[in-house]
């Protein structure tokens, strides 16, 4: 199977003269974005995206008040067990968008610039389904994960220490409160804060 960034490689070459060309430009800047999605199951192949969020990290800062957000009209999907974890319910989707509506939003706030998650592979599993069949390509951006960056910091600043990379574990450890959990927008705050915590710490 081809890597992500051979994938990037070639979409970034069939779109080099299209509308989307900036999206595969190199970035230079200091911002990264944290993203975040809220779904009605784990099967990024039958379940939907029901709420998306990114907030957008400059430097060593955290711009709360320059989010995205966006909830997806997907009620049909919702379950039981979905609504239990992020308390989404049906009429909570009455001024919901249209799933090709918050994603091309959601790619003009990102733009080129990188994409931060918590397991941000299965975020990017669920948006590709949909990017794909709409542009013809994945998400292209730089992807940093909040477990890979803690990791290399437990491993190069405590060398004894066993890094336990479970999201409550990380956010304990580091001590970053927890902003709105299972919430697209809590988790993608928090992810910032833990993130900027570990670049300070540097």
């Amino acid at each position: 199977m081809l890597s992500r960034a051979l994938i990037r490689l070639a979409d970034r070459f069939k779109n080099r003269h299209s509308d989307f060309k900036h999206l595969f430009e190199p970035y230079s800047g200091s911002d990264v974005i944290s993203l975040d999605c809220e779904t009605t199951g784990l099967d990024p192949k039958l379940d939907e995206v029901i709420s998306i969020a990114a907030v957008r990290i400059e430097g060593r800062q955290v711009k709360t008040g320059d989010a995205f957000e966006a909830m997806i009209d997907h009620r049909e999907r919702l379950s039981e067990d979905s609504i239990r974890i992020h308390r989404i319910r049906k009429q909570d989707l009455d001024e919901a968008v249209d799933i090709e509506t918050a994603v091309m939003a959601l790619l003009e706030f990102v733009g080129n610039r990188p994409i931060l998650g918590y397991n941000i592979q299965f975020d990017l599993k669920f948006l590709d389904r949909y990017t794909k069949p709409m542009l013809g390509f994945s998400l292209p951006n730089h992807v940093i994960d909040l477990a890979d960056v803690y990791r290399k910091s437990v491993v190069k600043y405590r060398p004894d220490a066993v890094p336990h990379l479970g999201f409550e574990e990380i956010l304990e450890d580091l001590n970053v409160p927890v902003f709105g959990r299972h919430t697209a927008l809590g988790d993608a705050t928090t992810v910032a804060m833990a993130y900027v915590k570990l670049k300070r710490a540097k």
